[in-house]
């Protein structure tokens, strides 16, 4: 499959947000905290909703995560991004699973360890999201100095992938022959440490887990401004776009691709997704098919409106299963890879041992 065969893909973020504030009117203390944490928690309820959202034909959910508490407690991401990710997993068929991952506050080695981790549960759906922002609230849970540029932030996500690309590819692809007849289970030549030695990161290697099954977890980048979008050309599989006024949206689309280009990238190996309110009007998935017809994206991000999260969320069902219900593509079959349901090569390893 690939992007070719008319198929708009389309990913949104996962709302795990409780639908409402529980009814604790009459209730005694004790048991209104219980009420208010499971109410808060529950995992079957963002289990639920995942899988609607795989129903509905969502290619991949975007797992909100922070490293501090948000001002807004609407904004809670309510589960660790990277645990959330194994737990759906297990439990989900085809949806891609987009785990945020803090390159401020996160180390390489681990992140990479967590997101093989994934992609082998999956098996092969699982990517991450680096947020680079600055939040000197996290920076204090860390014992960190908040004082790092933007500019800063951005080279030390480079250096972060850079850095779990070179672990991921540790094991060659058929470093584990697991053969009976001749007793040979793996091949030590195929394992390589990465010896990185960088700005930010000094990582021995190798990892100690197989290659991932997509060779690297897809890695989708949301750009702050043009130096970010700059960074996305170069390092990521999907960048997402806001939709702004004044811009035409396929002239972005060809930016980012001339980017690529650039640096040294075939352009069809990036895929550009344009973000697309959810108003729960009429007409919405005429005109996502008129944007993707007319080459403004490769698909798009669906934007949950605001409400209360069982309704936004239902919003987002119902486009989806409108736009999969027209003309928005064949269905995906059960065991493909994220990279395959998004027509996205899979990355050879660096090392070529005979």
């Amino acid at each position: 499959m690939n992007r070719h065969d008319g198929r708009i893909t389309l990913f949104t973020r996962l709302i795990t947000a409780p639908d409402t504030a529980p009814d604790t009117a009459g209730v005694p203390d004790a048991a209104q905290g219980a009420r208010q944490s499971s109410g808060a928690g529950s995992f079957a309820r963002v289990r639920g909703r995942a899988r609607e959202a795989e129903a509905a034909g969502i290619d991949a959910l975007l797992l909100h995560d922070r490293q501090s508490a948000p001002h807004d407690p609407a904004d809670a991401p309510y589960f660790e991004a990277g645990t959330l990710t194994a737990a759906l997993a297990v439990c989900t068929r085809t949806v891609g699973l987009v785990a945020s991952v803090s390159t401020e506050h996160t180390l390489p080695y681990h992140a990479a360890r967590v997101l093989a981790t994934a992609d082998h549960l999956s098996p092969g759906r699982a990517g991450w999201q680096p947020l680079t922002g600055a939040d000197p609230d996290a920076a204090a849970n860390y014992g960190r100095d908040e004082r790092a540029s933007a500019s800063m932030r951005r080279s030390r996500a480079s250096e972060f992938v850079t850095v779990l690309t070179g672990l991921w590819d540790s094991f060659d692809d058929d470093a584990f022959r697991r053969d009976r007849e001749s007793g040979v289970y793996f091949t030590p030549e195929k394992l390589h440490a990465l010896d990185h030695e960088g700005q930010y990161f000094d990582v021995a290697g190798p990892l100690n887990i197989a290659r991932p099954p997509q060779g690297h977890p897809v890695l989708v980048h949301r750009p702050a401004d043009a130096d970010d979008l700059a960074l996305a050309a170069r390092i990521a599989d999907v960048v997402l776009l806001p939709a702004q006024d004044g811009q035409d949206p396929a002239l972005v689309r060809e930016s980012v691709r001339e980017g690529a280009r650039a640096a040294g990238r075939d352009a069809d190996d990036i895929a550009v997704l344009l973000d697309f309110p959810v108003d729960g009007g009429p007409g919405a998935a005429d005109r996502l098919r008129a944007l993707f017809e007319a080459g403004a994206a490769d698909g798009f991000t669906l934007l949950a409106p605001a409400g209360p999260a069982g309704a936004s969320h239902e919003a987002v069902l119902a486009l989806a299963a409108e736009v999969r219900g027209g003309s928005g593509g064949p269905a995906v079959t059960e065991g493909a890879t994220l990279r395959e349901r998004l027509g996205l090569p899979r990355p050879a390893g660096r090392h070529r041992t005979a």
